[in-house]
């Protein structure tokens, strides 16, 4: 038969030094608000060079997080179409009750209109940009870092430019990215006229 084991707990603390004493409770939250700030400092350091990788069709993009809203798989969805609109207005999608337009970047630009499969989202973008318009996406790819990325120049004649691209990117592996500005975006007169 196994014999249990008495365990000694120690209540005195331990004896430290002078020099990890406990502060006192001001110096603690000084401790706890600067800790704080230094964090929030390194977050946003990093927060500016991060971005959202989509696919649109043929074409891997980047947006800045904070021109993103949120990101719908379209599986869950149906989008309405919209009469007498132009041909990359996909038409409307509700979204806990209010209407969001969506666009296809790709066929605005001049490509066939992208396919409705499984993998495909809509990317609302933020409400401080345009609330009510989203953006049909091919694939979500998840974040990148820009700053690990060599910027290229935009004299690429073969591919379709997409409305909104501010810059060219590669990454290490090789892949070409198309760094989309959502805001230049939501101020365009051709994106904003949907109608025929």
């Amino acid at each position: 038969m196994p014999q249990s084991k008495d365990f000694v707990i120690d209540a005195q603390p331990p004896v430290l030094g002078d020099t990890l004493r406990m502060p006192a409770g001001e110096d603690l939250q000084a401790f706890q608000a600067s800790l704080l700030a230094r964090m929030a400092a390194r977050a946003a350091d990093s927060l500016p060079a991060r971005r959202l990788a989509v696919c649109i069709g043929a074409h891997a993009c980047l947006i800045a997080l904070d021109q993103a809203g949120e990101i719908l798989p379209l599986r869950q969805q149906r989008l309405t179409h919209v009469p007498s609109t132009r041909p990359w207005f996909r038409g409307l999608l509700n979204l806990r009750g209010n209407l969001v337009g969506v666009a296809d970047l790709a066929a605005m630009a001049g490509a066939p209109l992208l396919p409705l499969g499984s993998d495909s989202h809509v990317l609302v973008m933020a409400s401080s940009l345009a609330p009510q318009c989203g953006l049909l996406v091919s694939q979500v790819r998840g974040l990148r870092d820009i700053s690990e990325m060599s910027l290229i120049s935009n004299n690429n004649e073969t591919e379709i430019d997409l409305p909104g691209m501010i810059g060219r990117y590669k990454d290490k592996g090789g892949q070409l990215w198309a760094e989309l500005d959502l805001a230049h975006l939501s101020q365009d007169p051709e994106f904003l006229q949907i109608g025929r």
